[in-house]
């Protein structure tokens, strides 16, 4: 009887924590069934759609590039929609991503799309922008009686491939808590920031560091590669060194240092551009600027990545900066 009591009282917990679990997956089970649109299928774009297709939603996808189109129906072997227009997607689906290089870009985009908009559809802005680009969006989309959240993301093509990124959100807390699903299918983790733009001001804080932290690599590893260090050994030494970052682990700019499909690995190719982190640090800059606040490493890193981009190196992930300075 005392064994019958415990599976009873173990099954009772079981059931409750079924409902508790289910309650809370309500809302994925209901996006499950929606279609989401997806704008901008560049290199991060691509892989983060995929990454929904797997997870079980309807898609749409849009880009500018008719090429880029065709490039993500075929690695989606003709389990996606693409949209010829803006308006197209956006009457279609009930959630809508957006993941465009400039704020120009996300503004047009915007002001088209809200011209088919549905009360109360969701608008998640993915894109690095200004937080002030970000907040002027928010009140477009509001003002239609729509939901935006910006969710600016980390962790390069590689976490977009792998569905790890992390997504930084500004905006509606409730807004992200009723679409957090969608944020699990494409990455491990979203922080919710603050208010609209927060998000964006920790990313491009964060792109800061990963300017200057691979600059860092990029010049010790020249520097010890000239000297005579194999660059394999070398790069074991900083990985369980006090060197140990993101860009020596993960996204070496030292072709060979690692095996893995880092850009440095494939002539830098399909990564992360040059001219794209440059982009983030000016915004970082403008930031620190208005704010009367010293960036002097950010600075020099800016200046660096100018003359990368001046000598045709903007369109190669930005860890090319290793093949910049050791050309010099």
């Amino acid at each position: 009887m005392k064994m019958l009591s415990r599976t009873r009282n173990s099954a009772v917990r079981c059931l409750l924590l079924y409902h508790q679990q289910t309650a809370s997956s309500k809302i994925y089970k209901r996006w499950k069934s929606n279609v989401v649109g997806f704008i901008g299928l560049g290199n991060m774009g691509i892989p983060m759609a995929k990454n929904l297709l797997k997870n079980g939603y309807q898609l749409i996808g849009y880009d500018i590039s008719a090429n880029r189109m065709e490039i993500f129906r075929q690695e989606s072997h003709g389990s996606v929609q693409t949209g010829n227009t803006l308006q197209e997607v956006v009457a279609n689906t009930e959630a809508v991503f957006t993941m465009l290089p400039e704020c120009t870009h996300v503004l047009s985009a915007y002001s088209v799309l809200l011209e088919s908009s549905k009360k109360n559809q969701v608008f998640i802005d993915c894109s690095t922008i200004s937080p002030d680009t970000s907040k002027k969006v928010a009140e477009m989309v509001e003002s239609k009686g729509c939901k935006f959240l910006g969710a600016p993301v980390s962790g390069g093509v590689v976490g977009a491939v792998n569905g790890t990124l992390t997504f930084m959100v500004g905006g509606d807390k409730d807004t992200l808590v009723a679409h957090q699903c969608l944020f699990n299918a494409m990455g491990s983790r979203t922080i919710y920031c603050g208010n609209h733009g927060s998000g964006l001001i920790a990313k491009i804080c964060n792109n800061m560091i990963l300017g200057m932290s691979t600059v860092a690599v990029a010049e010790a590893m020249n520097l010890g590669i000239k000297l005579g260090l194999d660059p394999k050994l070398f790069a074991s030494v900083i990985n369980t060194s006090s060197g140990r970052c993101w860009a020596s682990e993960v996204n070496n700019p030292v072709p060979g240092a690692l095996e893995n499909n880092c850009p440095s690995n494939n002539e830098y190719k399909n990564g992360f551009k040059a001219d794209l982190l440059l982009k983030d640090m000016n915004l970082g800059k403008t930031l620190a600027n208005n704010s009367h606040v010293p960036i002097p490493l950010t600075d020099k890193t800016v200046e660096m990545y100018n003359a990368l981009s001046s000598k045709g190196l903007g369109d190669k992930d930005f860890s090319v900066v290793y093949k910049y300075l050791k050309d010099l």
